[in-house]
């Protein structure tokens, strides 16, 4: 298999060594020229970027998207099936590491999400900043991410030295520690999609890990379709695609069974989060009953301990 053509302008960030010890990992499905744009986005900010394909049989379209990401120097892998997230960004990790053994740190991206400019040496910084503070890093994250409303009381907050620590991130974009991969463990596979980023998130804190902010860092990424009112104007809430609130409402169930006793303020705040959302894409969304019956099942699969792909 060819190795991947290295960084064509390499970065660095005084504080916390070259970006090229980072890896990036992009997990793709069904993927467009989005893909591509992303991996153009990277590609000058690490030293070796991997694709995972997590998908059977793909198309033609998609195996020319695969053959414009090699020629930009991605390395693809291909799942062969459906395994979901967790299970793509672990495949992707193991083959970054194989590739580059001097890997510090792993990007982990969506398909539709491309990093600006100076991105990686900005979380960099930040995890040095945080370094000299004293504060443990379990992973670094944007200060905002394009379609993300953050609720009140998920503020950040400033610890010592000026580093500013954040809640729960998501996944997308996230910059994470080879040490913390090895401390907390790899992405919990079972979840397969929603609450993989939570999962790790939550085993991160258990350890003492946090996750530091890079302030004034912006990713451009979107999680569903805005909700349109007749007006025309869109309310700040993202309604996902009908399947997912299978995963969303039986993960949560697994998130709460896992994490509740040791975080009851994240407990809190994730079932009132949820419900929130719950009802206002059911009074204001077209589909209404049938992302409602997605969720009941959900919530009762998660109730079973059912994990992986949902059935057909």
């Amino acid at each position: 298999m060819r190795r991947p053509i290295p960084s064509r302008d390499p970065e660095s960030s005084p504080d916390h060594g070259p970006v090229g010890s980072v890896a990036g990992v992009v997990t793709a499905f069904q993927p467009e020229d989005e893909l591509t744009r992303a991996v153009e986005a990277v590609r000058a900010q690490v030293g070796v970027v991997v694709v995972v394909l997590d998908e059977a049989d793909p198309s033609a379209t998609t195996r020319a998207v695969l053959d414009a990401c090699r020629a930009l120097g991605a390395d693809v892998v291909l799942h062969g099936d459906n395994r979901g997230i967790g299970a793509a960004l672990n495949t992707g990790i193991a083959r970054a590491r194989e590739l580059l053994p001097t890997t510090t740190h792993v990007l982990t991206l969506d398909q539709d999400s491309a990093v600006p400019a100076g991105y990686t040496s900005a979380l960099l910084a930040a995890g040095a900043a945080a370094d000299r503070a004293g504060v443990p890093v379990g992973m670094l994250a944007p200060d905002t991410v394009g379609s993300i409303v953050r609720l009140p009381g998920l503020r950040h907050r400033q610890a010592p030295g000026g580093v500013v620590i954040g809640d729960e991130p998501i996944q997308s974009g996230l910059l994470v520690p080879v040490t913390a991969l090895d401390a907390v463990g790899g992405f919990d596979e079972g979840l397969f999609i929603d609450g993989v980023d939570t999962d790790f998130y939550l085993r991160a804190s258990d350890l003492g890990l946090r996750c530091v902010v890079a302030p004034g860092i912006r990713l451009e990424h979107r999680l569903g379709r805005a909700i349109t009112l007749g007006s025309g104007r869109e309310l700040p809430l993202l309604v996902a695609a009908t399947f997912r609130y299978h995963y969303q409402w039986r993960n949560l169930v697994a998130l709460l069974s896992s994490h509740a006793r040791r975080h009851p303020v994240w407990a809190g705040r994730a079932v009132v989060r949820s419900v929130r959302h719950l009802v206002i894409v059911t009074a204001l969304a077209p589909g209404r009953l049938a992302r409602l019956r997605e969720a009941a099942r959900g919530a009762a699969a998660g109730v079973r301990g059912e994990t992986g792909k949902r059935p057909d």
